[in-house]
């Protein structure tokens, strides 16, 4: 039996441990550890819980006629809770549920925990909000960890994450994914300035007018929204002059035989006969192109299954054959090939034969999806064609076959001064936003911001005047599923929705750009070995802390393995044809 003194001095030692272990400060970094699982207890009124996780968003409110006039209406309240993070506790901050759509749960609601919800001091590290994910839409649990180490490990700036298994008055909701918010410490880290522009951007993109539909965060909101505006113009090219905008009437005419030949491309050929409209020519018979096409100039009770060609000829007006300065651009919907034409001589073509025929057909298919984006070709050489007056821009359309299900062409001719490139760059930085680009492209990242101009920050840094994305809400990763009604090609790894990428994407030199940034990507980044190692860590990591709703984790983190294995292979077959824009 111990003596009492042994028993004092016992006492004395684990009350100086407890001590010492009470005193230990909660760091922002030791928020984010690797190699274990936080455990984050909270306690709040059952009733306030049972408030706060029913709460919900109505689909009518976020999609109205009203969405461009202001950001999504947050319907989720704070409620005051202690929440204890590693045996530290928080007392009396502000707990609320979090989430767009497919992350939200009643069982398992997605939370945001408010610091500084009573006191105006708190913080941690700087940092005045946390982020916990339920990892609803991330059933294997590791989409969010690796998608966003793999962004860092890139030079792309992202924010660091670890994994919390989160227990609300008791009762185990599972392994949690904690994110650390996007603000002040994380932009100090990243840019050295964190006084720029912060948005939130939520199922939006760069379209004029929709500038207020982005959600300030931090910084100057008058001046980061008037670089919002300066961008949208960027994108819609208005630094040039439009020649031919479209829109306006136009003929066309499918041929039966050579008598033609090639006549009809000539500034005086008389087209009176032919069929007239105004906007896009073709075809389609599922869906998908007759958006673009004029009914007028709907061809296919003519065309389908009897032929591949088809003949546009477009006039349009000058006041002189001096245009105005910069790039002459011929800008180009097409499905599958055409040779353009203007006043009787070639100057542009793409998937066409070198002499065609009346009865041609396209040299390759052109994909449905990069068809429907604007392709450009210079015709700066071709400038001495044009007359003061009346010119004509005639195009000879192809399918691939007569057989074909669609047929698209619509064109636009207009000067543009400096290359696209050029013009976005004095906005955005563009080799920032190729990595990020091709990181999105090359994680699968369908619900981001090139896959479906969803779930991205946008920061406008003061120290370089330019446009930073960082990605967010990354659950939805290692997938090959894509959006089809979107601007995709049909490709793994290209995403066009958002539209810096798909302008960039117009030009040749964008598209070889974006592959080099994919081929650094896999050089440099994607390590297959050390990411399936890291998934087998990581499953020894989380299994003891998965719950019962987290029952698929198993064969959603073989799904990603198997991603992961063929992935490299999948891009490197992409490449050539990225390259060349099919």
């Amino acid at each position: 039996m111990p003596s009492l003194r042994s028993l004092i001095v016992l006492g004395i030692v684990v009350a100086s441990c407890q001590a010492i272990f009470a005193a230990k400060p909660l760091t922002l970094d030791g928020l984010f550890p690797k190699d274990r699982v936080l455990q984050v207890r909270v306690k709040i009124s059952p009733e306030h819980w049972d408030e706060l996780r029913y709460q919900t968003r109505d689909r009518d409110s976020m999609f109205g006629r009203d969405r461009r006039k202001a950001p999504f209406e947050s319907p989720f309240t704070y409620f005051p809770a202690d929440v204890e993070i590693e045996g530290v506790m928080f007392r009396q901050v502000g707990l609320r549920k979090k989430g767009f759509i497919g992350s939200l749960s009643e069982t398992r609601p997605s939370l945001k925990v408010k610091l500084d919800f009573t006191d105006p001091d708190g913080a941690l590290g700087g940092l005045t909000s946390l982020t916990f994910n339920n990892n609803r839409q991330d059933r294997s649990l590791v989409n969010q960890f690796l998608g966003y180490s793999l962004f860092n490990a890139a030079g792309s700036p992202a924010p660091r994450i670890a994994y919390a298994q989160v227990l609300v008055n008791g009762e185990n909701l599972g392994v949690y994914s904690h994110v650390e918010t996007v603000r002040e410490p994380l932009l100090k880290r990243e840019f050295g300035e964190p006084l720029g522009t912060l948005y939130e951007g939520t199922v939006v993109d760069f379209n004029p007018g929709w500038e207020k539909a982005f959600e300030l965060k931090t910084g100057d909101d008058e001046r980061g929204r008037d670089r919002i505006i300066q961008l949208s113009r960027a994108l819609e090219m208005n630094e040039g002059t439009d020649l031919y905008p479209g829109q306006q009437r136009l003929r066309a005419w499918v041929p039966r035989s050579a008598v033609l030949g090639r006549r009809w491309t000539a500034l005086g050929f008389d087209d009176s006969q032919w069929k007239g409209g105004a906007g896009g020519v073709g075809y389609e018979q599922n869906r998908g192109y007759e958006r673009f096409i004029d009914g007028a100039l709907d061809f296919g009770s003519s065309m389908r299954g009897r032929s591949a060609s088809i003949y546009i000829r477009i006039p349009f007006h000058l006041e002189s054959s001096r245009i105005p300065a910069g790039d002459f651009i011929l800008r180009m919907r097409y499905d599958d090939g055409f040779v353009a034409y203007l006043n009787g001589e070639r100057v542009a073509a793409a998937n066409a034969p070198a002499e065609p025929g009346w009865n041609s057909t396209a040299t390759r298919s052109h994909d449905d999806q990069a068809a429907v984006l604007f392709t450009r070709f210079n015709l700066n050489e071709h400038r001495g064609l044009l007359r003061s007056g009346r010119n004509i821009l005639a195009i000879h359309g192809m399918n691939a076959s007569a057989g074909s299900s669609d047929l698209l062409l619509e064109a636009r001719l207009r000067t543009e001064k400096g290359s696209l490139d050029e013009t976005i760059a004095r906005h955005v930085d563009l080799d920032a936003f190729y990595r990020f680009w091709a990181l999105e492209g090359l994680l699968g990242f369908w619900d981001g911001y090139s896959g479906n101009r969803n779930n991205f920050f946008v920061y406008h840094n003061p120290g370089t005047q330019t446009f930073h994305f960082l990605p967010w809400g990354a659950d939805a990763l290692f997938s090959n599923r894509r959006y089809e009604r979107g601007n995709d090609l049909g490709l793994l790894s290209v995403k066009l929705r958002g539209m810096v990428a798909r302008k960039l994407y117009e030009s040749p030199a964008g598209r070889r750009r974006y592959v080099r940034a994919l081929k650094v990507l896999l050089d440099q980044v994607w390590k297959e070995k050390e990411l399936l190692a890291e998934t087998e860590r990581l499953e020894t990591l989380l299994r003891p802390h998965v719950c019962m709703e987290q029952r698929w984790f198993d064969e959603d983190l073989d799904s990603v393995r198997r991603f992961i294995e063929g992935r490299r292979q999948e891009v490197l077959d992409e490449l050539d044809r990225v390259a060349r824009g099919e």
